[in-house]
């Protein structure tokens, strides 16, 4: 779990997460805290990792911040072996990670609040920063981790200081910066499926205190998991990263970081298999579904010959901090971009008879201005301004057949020749804002923080159809256009107070909202009933209770926290069949949804060489007033939401013991626990995802200066068989079908680490 926690900052030390069930709770962890604050004092070596977090736009003691949040420290991930993000969502509470359908479609959920990237027009609710750059699209978001400073997980709205579409959340992705040392570190990997990892980074000082630079490269090479017994194997690895970061120090005053960094994937299609096959393909010349036997966890199949995912990512940002007029002012500039492609087999077999792919290709443009008062003022505050601006061009195709498969195209009613029908795409996003939030110290114990962002957002898009040859999947239509503007304010007000100098309770009410947008991937922006394929924004008011504790001698650390957010016009994502048959992605506006729950993170040293965390999660999600949430007339009032498990648990034990002077063992173990939970709106039951939970572990030996690093590791050590999410085969390509995408098997291998620093 989360082994860093606790800072200083203005004198004040703290670190704790748990979740909380009632006042009493808060009230009385806070006690709790009362005899530590001596003993927090008194330094015995064995106090808990302390860390500073930018949560609120300025560095301060994670302890002080009154949102319930987790942070993984940049070392925890590279000792862990995590590669992505969902390799370490299991130890968050309330966080489910779902990626395996591919790179394109991470979908990210905090407290039962679900991200879906599918519609390029929809924007996240989890809002994901890299350095405190907004990704407008999720398309890049599971990108490989390396070379990380932290992760920070913002649950609950966050919109008044990280700005547009937090509505469920904020993950900020924080790098190392370029330091004053001689470093060089090199991390090589080999497991199993033909895993190859190699990592190097490198920093030097260019201009003794003034000019520094850190080079941070990844390679990740693997077999896929899921073997395809028609074509190149499924669910693998092929990616090359990169990241130049420079800072410029001329003077005490002055800091500025300059940050180059790009990536490219190149895989092979999804981890979905067949659970229930199509009856359209049990017999001749179809008597080979999907899956070559009836357990969809062999892993063996036969798809398509011909499925690729590319993706190509280029980003660079420059970022300057000015000590003026006792505070800082920060400029952070931005531009990023990425291109996409993909082809997949939508009827799932081995002919190509009908595939549909995703061609985009996006850029964006963001520039950030605030100013953070002096901390030690009796009234503090961050203020300022944020303009963001992105452009995407997409395509989405439908091809049907190839010559050679054109004979099994007339039973299944696609053409009998081969033919191609696409959405061509082109959107753009233009978003102001200016925010402010203040923090007044009432007195020593009492601080009362409010903010409010403006926020205008400005959406275009332009779209037009070219049909396949008989109109049968796609129809022709005429290019056509339209633009919105939503304008709305985010605000929050918190009551914190300090029970002790280890100790606090907070109360906090945010209100946020998510902009609406088009149905971009509609057969047509005009629907039957004359109006445009549109959807509102979705507004959430969120209390929050908590609590934030550090004691016995800074050894334990608590933190917990109760919640209830209550959504208006939620936006839901749905494959919905219209009147001729065909299948459009729709995205609309539920009545109303509620989330409400409890985090608890609990954090022990419990001697000089264990150390152990437990975190737990209980979100019940929602639909409060969903009528005719289906063309047919479905009410989905009381449904829970997709993708949200009821009950999240994570536990992790870091063990180190001396074998001698130099040398230590080493072992570190994960555990992780997500109840069942829906894949759909509407609560099929056969689309019900089953209750999972997945051990990690590590063993090896380290040198005690952390110069050298060798150890054995195993994900999903039991070998579990689990499922990420289920759906339905479209009625127009796989009927009766249901495709399941599944968790990774049971995968190890050995780690080798070498860490030089000129001291």
């Amino acid at each position: 779990m989360h082994r860093v926690l606790c800072a200083d900052a203005g004198g004040v030390r703290m670190k704790s997460r748990i979740g909380i069930c009632s006042i009493w709770l808060v009230t009385s962890l806070g006690a709790v805290g009362s005899p530590c604050a001596q003993a927090a004092d008194t330094d015995d070596g064995l106090a808990l990792q302390e860390i500073i977090v930018t949560a609120q736009k300025r560095a301060e003691d994670v302890q002080v911040v009154p949102i319930s949040m987790s942070v993984l420290t940049g070392d925890e991930l590279q000792q862990d072996g995590d590669v992505r993000i969902e390799d370490f969502a299991g130890l968050v509470p309330n966080l489910m990670v779902d990626s395996s359908n591919s790179l394109r479609s991470t979908a990210v959920s905090i407290r039962g609040i679900l991200s879906d990237p599918n519609n390029v027009d929809i924007e996240p609710a989890v809002g994901v920063y890299v350095d405190g750059i907004y990704m407008d699209r999720p398309t890049t978001i599971n990108s490989a981790l390396f070379d990380l400073e932290r992760v920070e997980i913002l649950r609950g709205p966050q919109g008044t200081i990280f700005g547009k579409n937090t509505i469920g959340g904020a993950i900020d992705f924080v790098s190392k910066k370029p330091t004053q040392q001689e470093e060089l570190e090199v991390t090589a990997d080999y497991g199993n499926y033909d895993d190859r990892r190699l990592q190097v980074i490198a920093n030097t000082p260019l201009i003794t205190d003034v000019l520094a630079a850190r080079v941070a490269f990844q390679y990740e090479r693997r077999n896929g998991f899921l073997e395809n017994l028609a074509g190149p194997d499924n669910n693998d690895a092929n990616n090359i990263n990169g990241r130049i970061s420079v800072a410029y120090t001329p003077s005490d005053a002055l800091n500025v970081i300059l940050r180059v960094d790009g990536s490219r994937d190149r895989t092979h299609d999804e981890a979905s298999v067949i659970l229930v096959p199509s009856p359209l393909f049990a017999g001749p010349p179809f008597n080979s579904p999907q899956n070559v036997t009836n357990d969809p966890f062999d892993r063996i199949i036969r798809d398509s010959p011909s499925p690729f995912e590319n993706r190509d990512v280029l980003g660079a940002s420059l970022e300057a901090d000015w000590n003026v007029a006792s505070g800082t002012l920060t400029s952070l500039t931005a531009w990023r971009g990425f291109r996409w492609a993909n082809y997949q087999s939508d009827d799932m077999t081995v002919f190509d008879i009908f595939g549909t792919g995703i061609d985009e290709n996006q850029h964006q443009w963001s520039q950030e201005l605030r100013y953070a008062s002096d901390p030690n003022l009796p009234v503090t505050f961050v203020a300022g301004a944020y303009a963001d601006q992105q452009g995407e061009d997409a395509r989405a195709f439908a091809h049907e057949g190839v010559d050679v498969f054109a004979p099994f195209g007339a039973p299944l009613g696609s053409n009998p020749a081969p033919g191609e029908g696409y959405i061509q795409i082109h959107t753009h996003d233009r978003s102001y804002a200016a925010f402010a939030q203040a923090d007044w110290h009432i007195d020593p114990n009492w601080i009362f923080t409010t903010g409010y962002r403006y926020t205008q957002q400005e959406k275009g898009i332009t779209q037009y159809l070219v049909g396949d040859p008989t109109g049968n999947f796609v129809p022709t239509v005429a290019p056509q256009s339209y633009t919105r503007t939503d304008i709305d304010p985010s605000y929050n007000a918190s009551l914190k107070y300090l029970f002790t100098e280890h100790s606090m309770a907070y109360l906090t009410f945010s209100h946020g909202f998510k902009a609406g947008g088009f149905n971009a991937f509609s057969f047509g922006l005009v629907q039957s009933d004359g109006q445009v394929a549109e959807f509102a924004p979705e507004h959430v008011n969120n209390f929050e209770l908590g609590t934030k504790s550090t004691f016995a001698d800074g050894r334990i650390r608590l933190d917990a926290d109760v919640f209830y957010m209550n959504y208006r016009d939620l936006q839901v994502n749905s494959l919905i069949q219209n009147a001729s048959g065909i299948i459009d992605f729709v995205t609309s506006n539920a009545a109303r949804a509620r989330s409400e729950g409890v985090e608890l993170e609990l954090q022990a040293r419990v001697s000089a060489e264990l150390e152990a965390s437990l975190s737990y999660g209980y979100t019940d999600a929602i639909f409060t007033s969903y009528p005719g949430a289906t063309p047919t007339g479905g009410d989905f009032t009381g449904h829970t939401l997709a993708l949200s498990p009821r009950n999240s648990i994570g536990a992790t034990l870091d063990y180190t013991h001396p074998l001698s002077s130099s040398w230590n063992l080493i072992g570190r173990s994960q555990a992780w626990y997500r109840s069942s939970r829906f894949s759909d709106p509407d609560n099929s039951p056969a689309l019900e995802a089953p209750a999972y939970t997945v051990v990690n572990a590590r063993v090896g030996a380290a040198k005690a200066d952390g110069s050298l690093r060798v150890e054995l590791w195993a994900r999903n050590l039991l070998n579990r068989d689990y499922v990420n999410d289920r759906s339905f085969g479209s009625s127009a390509f796989s009927p009766g079908s249901i495709s399941e995408s599944i968790g990774d098997p049971r995968t190890y291998g050995i780690e080798f680490s070498y860490h030089w620093l000129h001291r």
